[in-house]
């Protein structure tokens, strides 16, 4: 007889005498034994005092064992004592069972399913473990086999090395992923400055170019669209090497047997060749931008802007409640009371728009590096918004 046979009936054994007399299931805690040194669970001896009718405190009813009398004496059935010491085993036999059904089933993984004799060699023809009945007198016949220990311990010694390659991956990948987000925020405060330029110019033309500035948007909402989806794109991208990196460390420390690991090593080793002969597009991540000088173009491109000038500029300025304040740069007082802007005046707020979006670009970096020296202060643009106005009424 097999220690693993004997073990399985002392087992059987031992849950014969931890189950109940009533539902012959193992004890439900709590576990209540009479005084005639029976035990049942508490839920089968409820059921009982109901069959018998013992409703009172001070009723009495037959052990279904040995039919002995048991008086409740005042206090129902939470007078009866609770025997933790068979809860006790029965919590440990539980835990012992469960190691004994685990270590059942890692010998089964490790027995092939068509001959029942255990798997010692791997197919190289197919990679997959095999028994010799397998290579004998089965469909692996005419195929390359090798003992499967130097076959685990060979693939083991790879899947380290590629676990080193995938980590490094996964760390490169974050750092790119971190790139990414930033350029996506300097993106959406390019957006916003775009916004703001064609608001406070396009407002100011006549109603005859009031499709073009429509026209403007939504190409901008379809080039930031675009450029933050594809960006997106990489970054999810980027989050597989992390993935595969701790499906692989997993697999690495705890596989129960060396079947499983060859078995996972090859769904894994697929995702390796992918991950390794993957798309390099995240290399031209910093090429995403959006030019507030190539919208103001297309704004003004073959309009004489002196011939569409407003009075009223500040008024629509103030009443404008897009882009939201947290994105909104201190926008230049334009007033054209009797003025005539030119060329020169063109190029000021072309230059104003940029160095404004210079700001929000400096006040992302500085706030990852806590250094501000270098960059202009929203004080300092409002001060410049306000040269450019005197110089657009001379």
């Amino acid at each position: 007889m097999s220690l693993h046979s004997f073990e399985y009936r002392n087992m059987e054994a031992l849950a014969q005498v931890l189950s109940c007399p009533v539902c012959l299931e193992l004890f439900t805690p709590p576990v209540l034994v009479l005084s005639c040194s029976h035990n049942f669970c508490k839920k089968c001896l409820e059921k009982i005092l109901v069959q018998q009718h013992c409703s009172h405190v001070n009723g009495q009813f037959s052990c279904p064992m040995c039919r002995k009398i048991i008086h409740l004496r005042g206090r129902g059935i939470i007078g009866l004592l609770r025997n933790i010491l068979v809860e006790n085993i029965l919590e440990k036999f539980k835990y012992e069972l469960e190691n004994l059904q685990a270590k059942e089933q890692d010998q089964l993984s490790q027995i092939c399913e068509e001959h029942g004799e255990s798997m010692n060699l791997v197919c190289l023809t197919d990679d997959k473990p095999i028994c010799a009945i397998c290579k004998l007198f089965g469909d692996h016949e005419p195929h390359t086999v090798a003992k499967l220990s130097e076959v685990y311990a060979e693939r083991k010694r790879r899947f380290v090395k590629d676990l080193d390659w995938v980590c490094k991956q996964s760390e490169h990948a974050e750092q790119t992923r971190k790139e990414i987000e930033d350029i996506i925020n300097e993106l959406t405060y390019a957006v916003a400055d775009v916004k703001v330029m064609i608001e406070a110019v396009g407002a100011s033309l006549l109603k005859g170019i009031q499709w073009r500035i429509a026209q403007l948007k939504a190409k901008l909402c379809k080039d930031y669209s675009t450029k933050v989806e594809e960006l997106q794109s990489m970054a999810n991208e980027l989050q597989v090497p992390k993935h595969l990196y701790h499906q692989m460390k997993t697999l690495l420390e705890q596989h129960s047997n060396s079947v499983h690991f060859l078995q996972e090593d090859k769904l894994l080793r697929s995702k390796i060749e992918k991950l390794l002969h993957g798309s390099s597009s995240h290399q031209h991540i910093k090429d995403y931008h959006i030019s507030v000088g190539e919208y103001f173009e297309d704004l003004i491109n073959g309009i004489h802007i002196n011939n569409y000038i407003s009075s009223n500029v500040d008024e629509i300025l103030a009443s404008s409640s897009d882009p939201p304040n947290a994105f909104r740069p201190e926008c230049p007082p334009f007033s054209f009371s009797g003025g005539i802007p030119n060329v020169y005046f063109c190029q000021k707020v072309l230059d104003f728009f940029q160095k404004s979006n210079k700001v929000n670009q400096d006040l992302t970096q500085n706030a990852s590096h806590s250094d501000t020296s270098s960059a202009p202060s929203r004080a300092d643009l409002s001060l410049e918004a306000e040269s450019i106005s005197r110089q657009a009424t001379a």
